[in-house]
């Protein structure tokens, strides 16, 4: 056989091997977080409250999950689906003004988040995309955060410094 006739004839019984290679390997899925059931049980558990944000003389009404708690703030939205995300809020509410950072270990997809003063100032809008080491924060102090899917914020007009979060009594 001539060199050639041998380099072809190797070349398509490997473009041929290799996806019944593929078909056979098993599949490379991440292993899954151990702490995800723990996770997915704080986000499911997360009470429900409804909010507004005043841009100028528009008020937004938004139901969202409350993170009150610890637990429901260190969950937030790890392990959470693309699908949880996309349809939910979580506002997390620290009760004073404090200064801490955020982290996007364990979720799936990027979010906005929104920080936001004790008078309800809507001061920072950040981007948050998926990492296990990446944290995010504002330049000072903030009560309130919420987040959301990445471009919630800009989609409904809200930007940084022009909006104010007003939160009815929580039942």
């Amino acid at each position: 056989m001539s060199r050639s006739r041998v380099a072809v004839l190797a070349a398509l019984l490997l473009v041929l091997a290799v996806p019944a290679a593929v078909a056979q390997s098993p599949a490379r899925s991440p292993v899954p977080n151990p702490e995800c059931p723990r996770w997915r049980e704080t986000f499911a558990g997360m009470p429900i409250r409804m909010v507004s944000v005043q841009v100028g003389s528009r008020s937004i009404a938004l139901r969202v999950k409350t993170a009150d708690t610890g637990e429901r703030q260190a969950g937030g939205f790890q392990c959470a689906t693309p699908e949880e995300i996309k349809r939910n809020l979580i506002l997390f509410d620290f009760g004073r003004e404090i200064v801490t950072q955020f982290h996007m270990q364990n979720v799936p997809a990027a979010l906005d988040i929104a920080f936001v003063k004790e008078d309800g100032r809507i001061f920072a809008i950040l981007r948050m995309d998926p990492s296990p080491t990446e944290l995010y924060g504002p330049l000072g102090p903030f009560r309130y955060a919420v987040e959301a899917h990445a471009g919630f914020f800009a989609s409904q007009g809200i930007r940084q410094g022009e909006a104010r979060l007003v939160l009815s009594p929580a039942r």
